[in-house]
């Protein structure tokens, strides 16, 4: 497992900014390619961003799946990263989010995204391989874990599980977003994916990626075909003896 901070993604190319189609209705894409790795609150929103378009563009013709459109903004920009690569993207929401982007190459799904036998009734070739599937949908740490170990099988070996939303940070007392519940939650959504990893971790690499609200990159090394293991909580130490005996030792 390896844990970065914002900034940690190269910053995107120039030769990127290739013309591409794909139309995005509640933000310009332009900007966040400009904001990628900058200051700020935006700029950190931009590089976890980038960091999904550099994922896609390792794969040609990749087959992605985002779970979670809202205002479009992870779609506009694996869409465009899917039309340089000469890739699909299927995005699912529950809500109507039809007219977020357009893009000869995305198809959207209004759907539970954690009914999987309807997908995959829609779009058959899911169950043939997944290059990415992206998660970001009902933000609850049971509904990510379900998800996860939906999707799992049917990743590609040598593709990926992305998660956003892991980093409590910004919701703590006294921080930027201040929210208990939100902090919760959020905390709750990292944990889902680190139970999920040390269940599974001879079979995954893992990397969190902190600033924005956080995004947990995980890559498949097993067969397409293997299924994962249940999820499980490592038991954890708060203290131990030796370390309550230097906190008091250190505090004099």
């Amino acid at each position: 497992m390896v844990l970065r901070s914002r900034g940690a993604c190269a910053t995107l190319a120039d030769h990127v900014r290739e013309q591409t189609m794909v139309q995005t209705r509640h933000y310009n894409l332009e900007n966040v390619f400009d904001a990628d790795s900058t200051p700020g609150v935006f700029g950190k929103v931009a590089t976890q961003l980038m960091c999904l378009h550099q994922l896609v563009r390792q794969f040609d013709s990749p087959l992605v799946l985002e779970c979670g459109v809202n205002e479009g903004w992870s779609s506009g920009v694996l869409a465009h990263a899917c039309e340089l690569q000469a890739g699909r993207l299927v995005s699912l929401d529950i809500a109507d989010c039809s007219a977020a982007i357009d893009s000869e190459v995305w198809t959207f799904i209004q759907t539970d995204d954690a009914d999987l036998d309807f997908v995959l009734s829609h779009v058959p070739e899911l169950e043939r391989g997944i290059d990415i599937v992206y998660i970001d949908s009902l933000h609850s740490p049971r509904h990510v874990a379900k998800l996860t170990s939906l999707y799992y099988p049917l990743v590609k070996q040598g593709g990926y599980l992305a998660f956003d939303d892991v980093d409590p940070g910004p919701f703590m007392q006294g921080r930027r977003k201040d929210n208990a519940n939100m902090e919760v939650v959020w905390r709750g959504i990292a944990d889902a994916v680190l139970d999920f990893f040390h269940a599974n971790e001879d079979d995954l690499l893992l990397e969190f990626h902190f600033g924005s609200t956080g995004l947990a990159i995980m890559k498949k090394l097993a067969q397409i075909d293997k299924l994962p293991q249940p999820a499980r909580r490592l038991r954890r130490r708060s203290f131990t003896l030796r370390s309550l005996a230097r906190q008091l030792l250190t505090r004099r």
